[in-house]
């Protein structure tokens, strides 16, 4: 889904913007914040899947704008690095693998893969997590450079929101 490199380039960035938070806030990176971060990786999917739709039959309703699917895929990308990073992730040791073929599926399996994971805090689970992450992207045809932009611009408006003491 991402390469090697754009993957680095990720969690480098996140780290910057983790650091940054961690120093403003005197936060030390433990299971509670590793848990809070798991959480937020949840509440960022779902809103991700409120915004899609794909899930709300009783609803005419077109899914959200393409940028707008973007920016909240990309608040779960935020979460899912900075848990990926504290876990030991190394993206040279990473190959993604498709997981599902339809997006209520994907949906399904990412947030099983979550659960999953928050039971067994290691690089193998938090692997699996991000292939189920991952597929929710491909299938919905988000390119890795559009993932990529979206993720600076993001990244830029949370160092801002940081600064603005959100």
């Amino acid at each position: 889904m991402l390469n090697e490199k754009n993957l680095n380039f990720i969690i480098d960035k996140q780290k910057e913007l983790d650091k940054y938070i961690e120093t403003k806030w005197n936060i030390t990176n433990n299971e509670e914040i590793l848990s809070k971060k798991i959480v937020a990786l949840y509440v960022e999917i779902c809103e991700f899947i409120n915004e899609q739709r794909a899930f709300k039959f009783w609803s005419n309703k077109k899914p959200s704008e393409k940028n707008i699917l973007l920016e909240e895929y990309i608040d779960g990308i935020h979460f899912i690095v900075s848990i990926g990073y504290l876990t030991g992730f190394k993206p040279e040791d990473y190959n993604f693998a498709f997981q599902n073929n339809t997006i209520i599926d994907a949906y399904l399996n990412c947030l099983q893969k979550v659960g999953e994971f928050n039971k067994n805090r290691n690089v193998q689970f938090f692997t699996n997590m991000l292939d189920a992450f991952f597929s929710i992207a491909k299938i919905l045809d988000f390119s890795e450079k559009e993932i990529i932009e979206a993720y600076i611009e993001k990244n830029k408006v949370n160092f801002e929101r940081q600064d603005n003491n959100y």
